[in-house]
């Protein structure tokens, strides 16, 4: 069983991109709409920097005038850049090493593919946590059915050791139903 990757994720949600010159009055009226979402800044095609309604806020409690100031006056930098195809696993220790302001996703080609948000990083420990539940199970059902195999006489096959004594069962009820009462 694969482990699941980072874009195994809702990555496509939860985030607008805009130009780093877009001003914070347009932004607002997307989170206005959006409040949770974050605005991940780019230049060309890459991703430089996030805003979030919670920096908005904070920069305009110090003084700051939304309606005039550009998203790259006051993005956060710390953008932190995961292959698309890493094991989910391998991603969750980096972003948990790392504390960025931002994940993003990239593709083959270093190409923004998607966002990795605060709720999918919940929904990706919750994930991980099934799989690796599951392949433990699924490791220890080939360890008894190998076992099992092992000691069955060589003629048996996969069968008749899944189902075991089913198969004699229904052979006696088959039998009886042939009988008849007269």
């Amino acid at each position: 069983m694969q482990e699941p990757t980072v874009a195994d994720m809702s990555i496509a949600d939860e985030h607008i991109v805009v130009e780093m010159k877009t001003r914070i009055s347009e932004v607002c009226k997307e989170l206005a709409v959006n409040p949770d979402h974050a605005v991940l800044v780019k230049k060309g095609s890459e991703i430089l920097g996030v805003v979030t309604a919670r920096s908005i806020f904070q920069k305009m409690s110090e003084g700051v005038n939304a309606t005039k100031v550009k998203v790259s006056k006051i993005m956060r930098t710390n953008i932190l850049s995961i292959s698309a195809d890493t094991p989910l696993s391998i991603g969750l220790d980096l972003m948990s090493k790392e504390n960025p302001d931002a994940i993003v996703i990239t593709g083959p080609e270093d190409e923004f593919v998607g966002y990795f948000s605060t709720s999918d990083y919940r929904d990706a420990t919750r994930k991980l946590e099934a799989h690796q539940k599951m392949s433990s199970r699924l490791s220890r059902s080939r360890k008894v059915i190998t076992e099992k195999a092992e000691e069955k006489d060589s003629n048996g096959d996969l069968l008749d050791l899944l189902l075991g004594d089913v198969l004699e069962e229904e052979e006696e009820v088959d039998s009886l139903s042939t009988l008849s009462f007269e």
